[in-house]
């Protein structure tokens, strides 16, 4: 805990933190659930299992950082995890979706005919898709990301005021000593 920062700072970040580490978490334990299972491990099958890892350590890491003295650190790159997972898309084969723990999608597929999509889970999930040979067209937005995001940039202001004012508070108290 820092102690220049008010106990709902202190909690948001530890908070945010677990999400992100039970969501990496989560997110491993699929990912070598999914590897187990798999028949034929080619170059790009262990090289897309080795992307979902490293997408999946990323948030623990981030969430590691906030429970540490580097929690600034920490929120800057917990944007850029979170922004990873806002978007999930499926293109001519090709696709990508990164999910660290809560996801609410909401988007358009096309297949035979165009229909939007709506999907909740309350657990992590991946797929990334090379030359599948899918026909469907997605493209769908994870509104909970776009939100911690906005939480993540929020909690970056309210801490630098806080720290700010913690700070003042040391130098006037400083001054009043010194007079």
């Amino acid at each position: 805990m820092q102690p220049f920062l008010s106990k709902k700072s202190n909690l948001k970040l530890k908070v945010f933190g677990w999400y992100q580490i039970v969501g990496g978490i989560a997110g491993l334990l699929l990912t070598f659930y999914l590897l187990a299972g798999t028949n034929l491990l080619t170059g790009l099958i262990v090289i897309l299992f080795l992307i979902a890892s490293g997408l999946y350590s990323f948030s623990i890491y981030c969430g590691k950082l906030l429970l540490t003295d580097k929690y600034r650190k920490g929120l800057n790159l917990s944007i850029l995890n979170q922004s990873l997972q806002t978007v999930s898309i499926t293109l001519f084969g090709y696709g990508y979706m990164y999910v660290a723990g809560l996801m609410f999608f909401a988007g358009i597929k096309a297949e035979h005919g165009v229909k939007f999509t709506f999907d909740f889970e309350l657990t992590s999930s991946w797929h990334l898709l090379f030359n599948s040979g899918e026909s469907t067209m997605e493209f769908a937005i994870n509104f909970v990301a776009i939100y911690l995001i906005y939480f993540a940039d929020k909690l970056i202001s309210t801490t630098k005021k806080e720290q700010a004012a913690y700070k003042d508070a040391l130098l006037s108290e400083d001054q009043l000593v010194q007079e």
